[in-house]
Formats: C-alpha cells, sequence, structure tokens
C-alpha cells in the first residue's frame, strides 16, 4: 500500500492525496490535533447542589478533511474524484489504517478509521474542474500511532557451558525464570501491545514491573502453540481460538506502556532454552 511521500499529506486504501503537484489538495483537516470527545461518569448530588465526579474516558475522534480536487496530466478532475471516491468507500466493520506526515522532521504516523461521508456540491466550479469535497472519518480508537511497529523478543536463552558430543534420549523437566525487556513508548499516552507467547512453557504470566501489574494464566503451551495477548481490546487466543478461560482472574491486572520506559518481564515453568519465547509487539501512541 502506498504510505505518505511527502509533508502534509495522508494515504488511505492505497490512494495518496496532499502533497506537492497531488491534484487532491487537503484546505483543512479538523479533529486530528488535540483531544476528542470526553466520555465522562459524572452524577447528580440529589438534592444538593453540584455534581458528583466520576471517571473520564476518552471518546472516538471524528476527522473532517476538505479537499481541493483538480486535472493532472493524465486525467481529468471528474476522473480523479471518481478515483478518490473509489478508495473512499465506507466499510461495514473494522478499520483501515490513515497514514500521514504533518510536517517536515516528523515521523510518519497512522490512525485507525473508517469512512462515514464523502460529500461535494456541484456548481459552477465543479463544472469547470475545480472540485471541492469534504470526507468524515470516524476512529473508534482516538489514539494515533507511529506508523513504525517496534519489536522485543523476550527469550529464554541456551545456557553457556561445555558441547559434548553425545545424543540423549532423555526428557527434562524444563527450565524456569524470569526474562525483561524495557519496552519504550515515546509517544505521550499509553499503548497497548500485543504479546505472543510461543512454548513450551507451562502456566505463563506476563507484567509491566513498572505499572505494577501483570496476567497470570493456567495452560500448558507446547513449541507448536501461539498464545496471543492483545492489551488493547483484551482479547485471549490460543491458535486463533478465544482462550480467555486460561486467564486466572485473582492478581491478574490488564495493563498497558505508559509514556517512557517500562519494564516487561515473562516467566513460568516447564520451558525450553532457545525456543520459549514471548514476542512483544508496539507503537508508541499520541492523542
Amino acid at each position: 500500500m502506498p504510505q505518505v511521500i511527502e509533508n502534509y499529506s495522508f494515504s488511505f486504501n492505497g490512494q495518496v492525496f496532499g502533497g506537492a503537484g497531488s491534484p487532491y489538495q487537503i484546505l483543512s483537516v479538523d479533529g486530528l490535533e488535540g483531544l476528542p470527545g470526553i466520555r465522562n461518569q459524572d452524577d447528580n448530588r440529589g438534592y444538593a447542589d453540584g455534581m458528583f465526579t466520576g471517571r473520564d474516558f476518552l471518546a472516538g475522534r471524528y476527522l473532517t478533511m476538505s479537499l481541493n480536487i483538480t486535472a493532472s496530466s493524465t486525467a481529468s478532475a471528474q476522473a480523479n474524484f471518481n478515483t478518490l471516491q473509489r478508495a473512499l468507500l465506507p466499510q461495514t466493520s473494522g478499520t483501515s489504517p490513515l497514514y500521514f506526515l504533518l510536517s517536515s522532521g516528523e515521523t510518519e504516523q497512522v490512525i485507525n478509521a473508517r469512512v462515514r461521508s464523502l460529500r461535494s456540491t456541484v456548481n459552477p466550479n465543479y463544472t469547470y474542474g475545480l472540485i471541492i469535497a469534504q470526507v468524515d472519518f470516524f476512529c473508534a480508537d482516538p489514539r494515533y500511532y507511529d506508523s513504525n511497529e517496534q519489536t522485543a523478543t523476550l527469550l529464554f536463552s541456551v545456557p553457556s557451558g561445555r558441547i559434548y558430543n553425545r545424543v540423549y534420549n532423555l526428557v527434562y523437566g524444563g527450565g524456569s525464570g524470569t526474562i525483561t525487556t524495557t519496552i519504550t513508548n515515546t509517544g505521550w499516552t499509553d499503548t497497548y501491545p500485543t504479546i505472543t507467547i510461543n512454548g513450551p512453557i507451562t502456566n505463563p504470566e506476563v507484567g509491566n514491573a513498572t505499572q505494577g501489574a501483570q496476567l497470570l494464566f493456567n495452560v500448558v503451551l507446547s513449541s507448536a502453540d501461539e498464545f496471543v495477548i492483545d492489551l488493547y481490546n483484551k482479547l485471549i487466543t490460543l491458535n486463533g481460538q478465544p482462550a480467555r478461560n486460561t486467564l486466572i482472574s485473582g492478581g491478574s491486572d490488564w495493563f498497558s506502556a505508559q509514556p517512557g520506559n517500562n519494564s516487561f518481564y515473562f516467566t513460568g515453568v516447564g520451558t525450553l532454552a532457545g525456543t520459549t519465547q514471548a514476542v512483544v509487539t508496539w507503537q508508541s501512541a499520541y492523542i
């Protein structure tokens, strides 16, 4: 998929718009910078003045983009608008990445969005090849992220020692221990990594020691198993199937990667050096 190639340009569903020389010039983008709406849990004080303050949560983010569409060297304004309309069709579920680069020196970023509206007015300017259109995006996750995905692997390493030229047909109980790594979120709001565990391991535990939170599991994983923990959606799958029943509720707390450095750890029993691992995948997040 084409991504952003110039300052002040966007890419969605394979279509790049904005940037010098583009037939799709961006006039304005409303709702991308600054806070999204807030969902609050405030309540009345009954027969008294004032309110009880509850918790505040971020709502979804709405973006409105205004575009000036003109002819190019190979297509008319109408043909270019038709191309844009094909790229901005609504979708029945899920979201698609909307990539953008706002200014020089900044990192390319992405927000997950779906199209909610595309409209234009047919007027004299339209008929002379100057088409003004507005597209509305809805972002259920109001955060935007660095487009580059980062990974860190917590691998139970092969122990050092002598190598013997012998083959043993023996089965050992497996090892145990704790592996740690630093997850750095260079953004200014929490991000929620995905953690993929490959066995063998019995009753794995993953956590963020910086936050003092962890997830405990009652499960036995082989080297062929893939155990995925989606911290944002609070989903757990084993080989692609739901496995939320493996979570031990007592002592488990969902966690994130807060801005700055976070000490993630991985532990369990019955591990195999060089095979048992947890791979953490994340993107720095902004709001």
